[in-house]
């Protein structure tokens, strides 16, 4: 699975006919990823099951609109962990998110200013 799906910020930007607003969106999205993360493993911590599945709610819909995929999918892992009352399968499912969530991170850095062009 690829860690960024780029048309689904360029469609974003052709959608919404704001290069600058999208630009400003994908920023504010890395940098409260770390923050994000953090939360859902506090939460899983705490073995707070409300916060963890808002955080990883959060998360993932907050990926999917970036495109995010490897991000997203891995949340839709926790989620259902969650929902099936399994800390321990959500506690495997989240050993990859951290470096998940760098990788992302890292592609939305360099593919910035290329797939934020609009027509």
């Amino acid at each position: 699975m690829t860690v960024l799906d780029t048309a689904v910020i360029a469609r974003l930007g052709t959608d919404l006919g704001d290069p600058c607003f999208v630009r400003r969106f994908v920023a504010t999205y890395r940098d409260m990823l770390p923050g994000r993360v953090q939360r859902v493993f506090a939460a899983l911590e705490t073995g707070d099951s409300d916060d963890l599945m808002d955080a990883v709610l959060s998360l993932r819909t907050s990926s999917t609109t970036v495109g995010a995929t490897a991000l997203a999918a891995l949340a839709d892992d926790v989620e259902q962990q969650v929902r099936r009352c399994d800390p321990a399968g959500a506690r495997r499912a989240v050993r990859h998110l951290r470096g998940t969530a760098d990788r992302t991170s890292q592609a939305l850095e360099q593919h910035g200013a290329g797939f934020l062009q609009l027509p």
